[in-house]
């Protein structure tokens, strides 16, 4: 099986890893040509949970990238899924399969950009809730795999290759599980409803560059309460798109195989020697805030659903950093987003 990974950050470095020693062909594409110089000449050494050297095949040119690959691995910033879809627009093959990792509503957005050729070529779109890989990258080609998780929710669209498609990734992914629509892995995730809370709590340091433990420092009981009242009101959203969410802590101990009590707990069992950020600009912020905050007020707004914690941290932020977050990430129709159930 031939795998293109577009997108060599963190996530691309570890998956290549991980598909490597699955047998997988695997070629890569990133926007930085540097990058992808560094790791055509040196390849990727990986330490902790996958170890070893790695010979990678580097193509600089996407549309080739992608022309003989099964699956397409999408490993780019939410902000960056829809200059992906038109960058590969026109040039898909028949049949080919397009997995985005931390879907973020890539489903809703590259399904907006690919239009007719989803249906012509036969195109499938996937998305996960999360990644199934912990990793850092210090350096260009050194990635440092902290954990892989034992389980991980994925949607496919459209809905006639669900049970075709979700049994062929499970010989790559062992540790997916099917959910029912893009509405559970976009909205039905943790990551958003954690990281943009604790940054919060955290903005000082951040800014100032600071090293920090990010969840041990961050998530302090002040904090963790407020995460539950943001995470009740992406319930409840879901819940008005009649999709149940699973709550934060919920998510988390099925990803990890744990049985935590409370949330605060669950967080400092498993992420408590996680690093943060250094800088504002990162994507705890500039990611799960326009992605993953703001999509449950202009959800609620849509559907009638009162979300005041959630309206009061993008408004934070937007004061904070003097943009406005309401007028970034994805647009939504209510017709569209039903369709997507």
């Amino acid at each position: 099986m031939n795998i293109a990974i577009i997108g060599m950050g963190k996530t691309g470095h570890s998956l290549a890893c991980a598909l490597i020693d699955k047998n997988f062909s695997v070629t890569v594409w990133d926007r930085d040509k540097d990058k992808l110089s560094v790791i055509e000449k040196n390849g990727i050494d990986a330490t902790g949970a996958i170890e070893g050297h790695y010979s990678v095949k580097v193509e600089p040119d996407i549309k080739k990238a992608i022309a003989n690959a099964d699956y397409i691995t999408v490993n780019t910033l939410a902000g960056g899924h829809r200059d992906i879809a038109n960058l590969i627009k026109g040039s898909l093959s028949n049949g080919q399969k397009i997995l985005i990792f931390n879907g973020n509503w890539g489903i809703m957005e590259f399904k907006d950009i690919l239009q007719d050729e989803i249906e012509k070529k036969d195109i499938v779109l996937i998305e996960t809730s999360g990644m199934h890989l912990m990793t850092d990258l210090p350096e260009v080609g050194h990635p440092h795999i902290k954990k892989i998780k034992k389980s991980l929710g994925i949607s496919i669209y459209p809905k006639r290759h669900q049970e075709t498609t979700f049994k062929e990734l499970l010989e790559i992914f062992p540790q997916f599980f099917l959910l029912k629509s893009p509405i559970y892995t976009s909205m039905d995730a943790s990551n958003p409803i954690l990281h943009a809370p604790i940054a919060l709590g955290l903005f000082s340091k951040i800014e100032g560059g600071q090293d920090n433990f990010f969840y041990r420092e961050g998530a302090t009981p002040s904090i963790v309460r407020f995460i539950e009242k943001i995470d009740k009101e992406r319930i409840d959203v879901m819940r008005s798109l009649d999709s149940e969410g699973t709550t934060c802590l919920q998510i988390i101990n099925k990803a990890w195989g744990k049985d935590s009590s409370d949330l605060y707990e669950a967080i400092h069992l498993n992420y408590d020697l996680s690093r943060g950020p250094k800088s504002i600009e990162y994507r705890f912020i500039t990611e799960d805030v326009p992605f993953g905050i703001v999509p449950i007020v202009k959800l609620g707004r849509l559907f009638n659903v009162e979300t005041p914690y959630s309206e009061l941290l993008v408004s934070m932020y937007s004061a904070l950093m003097d943009r406005s977050f309401m007028d970034l990430g994805p647009s939504f129709l209510k017709e569209s987003v039903l369709s997507l159930n």
